[in-house]
């Protein structure tokens, strides 16, 4: 409750009017002037209350958001987050993550309850939760209690798979679901590698006790196609093969989804792509069929993007003039793309920077030959890597340029030019565009002109944004012209879970 002061002694009509009154008796000057009657005074003695409880938390989180941008005037000083940070943490992680971000999570609102959750579970939500809320703000406070909170959920699950009972309940495949997600928010892929991974195996072998014929609801179903994704993940940037288990829970979902669309389609075709290295490292495929078995998954990704329809459709806009946050790079068409949400953003970047890597291989394979096929392949493959960068640089200005492409995701009353915040909504529609953009300046075959504008970008990003990750992947593409390039899926690693997070929502 917040104490608003002593009210106006005025009566009524002058309060509503905004009147200056004498306060005579047995009736104001106005009220006489006018020929109203005048119903008394407010007693001198009273005092107001009000219940500000969510604007007191909405300006909590205004604050927070503030802290992302870089046009503050003033320098920045630490300021303490509410007592109940846990509560904010909470708020922001359903409000912006589970409800906006990814609908692999949904299942959480059955237990958005602390006190009808399962313990484990309750503080599995709470450790991501306060890790979201310290990615977000760069709050210590919020990762110190992150990372209690995952060690007492860590102790809950172990005990729980101990159980034969508890270990194949639902309750405790999604907690270890959540504690694989607080991994890749919290843990840079450096130091997490043993864990993410372990955590991933973890969550597999549950399903097999549970049995993936169990898994039916909607909710269910997506959180397990999420666990095939990032299991798929995890097999690319090992090199590894997939785990068989990941096979037997598409085969279960395909049951229960449209397998025509395109998301499941790009989805298929990724575990294709991501057994080729495992392939060639067995000796099983000579370089020949490694160039064929690329080009064929390069046309299936084509044939996926010609058919995507209305399921999949944008806007194109060309533009006059020169912005170099508007336009793509020079010698492309001064156009850009506005797509309807983020999720259908994300899934044409995906199919993009798949083929890139694709057609990068190709060309690094086909080196090594010099025979004509080989020759056409690259050509092929040359003019596919200039087609991909160019779309997904024309995909980037509708989430960045805040003074015309992207201006309609200013906060009300932001005016073009001037010192501005984001929301959270519009940093996440940024973060997705990381990925994407590392893989353009990646491509060895990126024009010169498209990669300086990629780094721009992504300089722009960390910048503007206040996104951290932005500037560790220009260190890294830096980093690449003295020694050996990162692979593209170790990054991935480093900037979390939020690159290809979408890919698996049904």
């Amino acid at each position: 409750m917040v104490f608003r002061g002593k009210p106006s002694k005025a009566c009524a009509r002058c309060r509503e009017r905004r009147l200056r009154c004498d306060l005579k008796l047995p009736s104001c000057s106005s009220c006489i002037r006018v020929g109203e009657a005048c119903i008394g005074y407010r007693p001198s003695a009273a005092i107001r209350f009000s219940d500000e409880t969510e604007l007191v938390r909405t300006k909590a989180i205004s604050r927070a958001t503030l802290l992302h941008s870089r046009h503050c005037m003033v320098p920045i000083t630490p300021r303490y987050l509410p007592h109940d940070l846990q509560a904010v943490g909470r708020d922001v992680f359903f409000a912006y993550y589970v409800s906006d971000f990814s609908r692999t999570w949904e299942f959480l609102y059955s237990y958005q309850d602390p006190s009808v959750a399962p313990e484990h579970l309750s503080l599995g939500i709470d450790a991501v939760s306060l890790a979201f809320l310290s990615h977000q703000v760069s709050s210590p406070a919020a990762k110190e209690m992150a990372r209690k909170k995952y060690v007492a959920a860590l102790r809950k699950i172990n005990k729980a798979v101990q159980d034969p009972e508890s270990s194949s309940k639902l309750s405790t495949f999604q907690g270890a679901l959540l504690l694989d997600l607080f991994e890749k928010i919290m843990v840079p892929a450096a130091e997490a590698e043993a864990s993410r991974h372990a955590h991933v195996e973890g969550a597999l072998a549950l399903v097999k006790l549970r049995g993936v014929k169990n898994f039916r609801e909607g909710s269910e179903l997506r959180a397990l196609l999420g666990l095939s994704l990032n299991a798929t993940i995890c097999a690319l940037s090992k090199g590894t093969a997939i785990p068989e288990a990941v096979r037997e829970i598409r085969k279960h979902a395909a049951q229960f989804v449209d397998t025509s669309y395109p998301k499941w389609r790009l989805s298929e075709c990724i575990l294709e792509v991501t057994e080729l290295p495992e392939s060639m490292r067995s000796r099983t495929m000579t370089a020949e069929e490694k160039i064929a078995r690329s080009a064929t998954l390069d046309q299936k990704l084509e044939t996926i993007a010609l058919e995507a329809g209305h399921a999949w459709s944008y806007e194109r806009k060309f533009v006059s003039g020169h912005d170099q946050r508007v336009l793509v790079p020079d010698g492309f068409f001064p156009l850009y793309d506005v797509y309807p949400n983020r999720m259908i953003t994300q899934m044409w970047n995906v199919l993009r920077i798949t083929r890139i890597q694709l057609c990068e291989d190709i060309l690094d394979t086909c080196s090594h030959l010099n025979d004509e096929e080989s020759k056409s392949r690259s050509q092929r493959a040359e003019l596919v890597i200039v087609e991909m960068i160019r779309e997904i640089c024309a995909s980037v200005p509708q989430m960045t340029n805040c003074e015309f492409a992207a201006r309609h995701k200013l906060p009300d009353g932001s005016a073009p030019g001037q010192p501005h915040t984001h929301t959270m909504s519009h940093i996440l529609d940024v973060y997705i565009l990381i990925f994407s953009l590392y893989v353009v300046a990646w491509s060895d075959h990126c024009p010169a002109p498209a990669r300086n504008w990629t780094m721009g970008q992504l300089e722009h990003i960390a910048e503007h944004f206040a996104i951290k990750e932005a500037a560790m992947v220009i260190e890294y593409l830096r980093k690449q012209h003295c020694k050996k390039r990162a692979d593209p899926w170790y990054v991935y690693g480093v900037l979390g879970y939020f690159g290809l997070c979408s890919v698996a929502s049904t």
